[in-house]
């Protein structure tokens, strides 16, 4: 099912284009669901602009590190994803990465620590034993 009424469409094409930019011309497709309604995608917009472009202190690296965490401890695939590989881009090293989620597997356990490695296993390569 799809948005009909053009008015509500053409605001939420309006709003897509601001979030669009905000996020360095990049939109996922959940964003684009959200355009179905006008309000959502416009609270999600003002949202996403009040934490990643007002008054920001903590260093992208480090936002990237608690959204992450964030998603491993919700079990947010797409959050996890989208977020661990930014911390990565933004100087997170491996070392950093695992950190994040030993805290997490302490404070969550392993029902968030399991699906955690899953869903970055594609960020890190696993150990082989036959290597030396």
């Amino acid at each position: 099912m799809k948005q009909t009424d053009e008015a509500k469409l053409e605001r939420s094409r309006e709003i897509l284009e601001a979030l669009k930019e905000a996020r360095g011309g990049k939109l996922l497709d959940s964003h684009r669901v959200m355009g179905n309604d006008p309000n959502l995608i416009n609270m999600f917009y003002q949202q996403y602009v009040n934490c990643n472009k007002k008054d920001i202190s903590i260093p992208k690296k480090y936002r990237e590190l608690i959204v992450m965490a964030v998603g491993i401890a919700t079990s947010t695939e797409t959050t996890m994803k989208v977020h661990g590989k930014l911390a990565l881009e933004n100087g997170a090293t491996i070392d950093e990465i695992f950190e994040v989620i030993r805290i997490l597997f302490f404070t969550c356990g392993v029902t968030k620590l399991l699906p955690a490695l899953e869903t970055l296993g594609d960020l890190f390569e696993a150990i082989d034993l036959e290597e030396k």
